[in-house]
């Protein structure tokens, strides 16, 4: 037998023997966005792209701080470096003003051989001195998607943004709502878009929502918005999906919309959504409906109409082509509802329709129950579930897919907190539906087969 020996134990101070050698670094900030940090929040794709997302309330839940403009130069030299090739940035919710703008944009945005199509930047610190270098840098651009909604860029940013418009052949979807717009700047973004004035001739998607009310020749009335857009949809033939929404149109607005919708064949949504278009709006639409325009979306949620305006629209309806209907939060009663409801069933079949926020009785919850076991409806389709409770049926909210735009257009937390990042998942980029309409989301909406039907 030979005898085990014990190993011998090193003596020596492995940890001071390294400090000898390599010094004594300064500790890393933990809160440092680094190239470590960054391919954690870098999303993987099927199809050999990534998606940077910094989204500024997941950055604050982790590290208690937001994306500044220090932090631009290691993204940017992060974008350059990565081999995968990155095509969308998200940098909603942070701190970024101009000077960091201005970085992403020389070292990132106008780059010959930039791979970004996608940028959101909502809800930052940018002024219109940022949308004046997007201006100056037009003609070699390569967006197709820009969002500078929530940024304070103001009546002098809109004017940049309409010079941008006319130099750029790249740009499809852009939202500048709620960034500060008056009557003023809408004028220059139309004529910017108008055909007889060498039109944009590539843009599809456009957010006008909340105008602010100024102009500097007369007193704003929401008559002079209507014109606006009247005029926008006249000249236009490339725009598909319009954004109006929170802008106090009236129901003698809806007019002057109608009026250029008539001459527009290329207009598929429209999102009229939380103005004041009552009964008499949405009667005047119903009308439009008998001409068989090319409308498929609609959006006239929250804009009090009672139950004459949803019997106007019952008339109208059967002869559209409408396929999504969002009339929920308004002051319908279930005389209302069932008008509706006795519509469904019409030439174009309706994929999404959203109708809570108003009054449902047992006869209203009845229908909608027996439509659901008959196949009219689908429940991934509408945004009211029907249950049972002490004998009678009762309608509750349900969160369809349908009614998840606003929760992805602001970018919200899924989970309402940050989650754990334990693995990177691919992620699959399906194969484009042949579907008619290509709004924002409606990757992410379309549940349905179109052939089923």
């Amino acid at each position: 037998m030979i005898p085990k020996t014990k190993k011998k134990k090193c003596i020596c101070d492995t940890k001071n023997i390294l400090k000898k050698i390599t010094g004594t670094p300064a500790p890393l900030d933990k809160r440092e966005i680094n190239e470590i940090r960054l391919k954690l929040f870098t999303e993987r794709n099927s199809d050999g792209t990534g998606s940077l997302v910094l989204r500024g309330n997941d950055i604050f839940q982790r590290y208690n701080r937001r994306i500044t403009d220090f932090d631009i130069g290691a993204i940017c030299r992060y974008v350059r470096e990565l081999k995968l090739r990155v095509t969308k940035i998200d940098l909603c919710y942070n701190k970024i003003t101009d000077v960091g703008f201005f970085k992403l944009l020389k070292k990132v945005l106008v780059k010959g051989r930039s791979s970004v199509l996608d940028l959101n930047i909502m809800n930052n610190e940018l002024t219109d001195k940022s949308v004046l270098h997007l201006s100056k840098y037009a003609q070699f651009i390569k967006l197709k998607y820009l969002r500078l909604n929530g940024n304070d860029i103001g009546t002098k940013g809109g004017e940049y943004f309409a010079d941008f418009l006319e130099n750029n052949t790249s740009l499809e979807r852009c939202d500048i709502g709620q960034s500060g717009q008056t009557l003023t700047s809408v004028a220059y973004i139309v004529t910017a878009l108008r055909i007889d004035h060498g039109a944009n001739r590539y843009l599809k998607v456009l957010d006008l929502s909340r105008v602010v009310p100024l102009f500097n020749r007369y007193q704003y009335e929401t008559k002079w918005l209507a014109y606006h857009i009247e005029y926008l949809l006249e000249r236009n033939d490339t725009i598909i999906e319009l954004h109006l929404q929170n802008n106090e149109f009236i129901g003698h607005d809806i007019e002057y919309v109608l009026r250029g919708l008539r001459k527009n064949k290329t207009l598929l949504y429209l999102d009229l959504g939380y103005n004041k278009i009552r009964d008499y709006g949405i009667e005047l639409i119903a009308e439009y409906f008998k001409e068989k325009p090319e409308l498929v979306l609609l959006n006239v949620a929250g804009n009090n109409i009672g139950d004459t305006g949803a019997r106007a629209l019952s008339f109208g309806l059967p002869f559209s082509k409408i396929r999504a209907l969002d009339i929920s939060k308004n002051k319908l009663n279930a005389k209302g509802v069932l008008y509706l409801l006795n519509t469904i069933k019409k030439p174009v079949f309706l994929r999404f329709l959203n109708l809570f926020g108003n009054n449902f009785d047992q006869t209203t919850c009845d229908v909608i129950s027996r439509m659901l076991l008959s196949g009219v409806l689908f429940q991934h389709t509408i945004d009211v579930r029907i249950y049972e409770s002490g004998g009678r049926l009762h309608a509750a909210y349900y969160p369809n897919p349908a009614d998840r735009n606003k929760h992805l257009y602001y970018c919200e937390l899924d989970y309402g907190c940050y989650q754990p990042i334990c693995k990177i998942v691919r992620k699959k980029i399906e194969e484009k539906k042949r579907v008619k309409v290509d709004c924002q989301q409606r990757h992410k909406l379309d549940k349905t087969n179109a052939f089923d039907f």
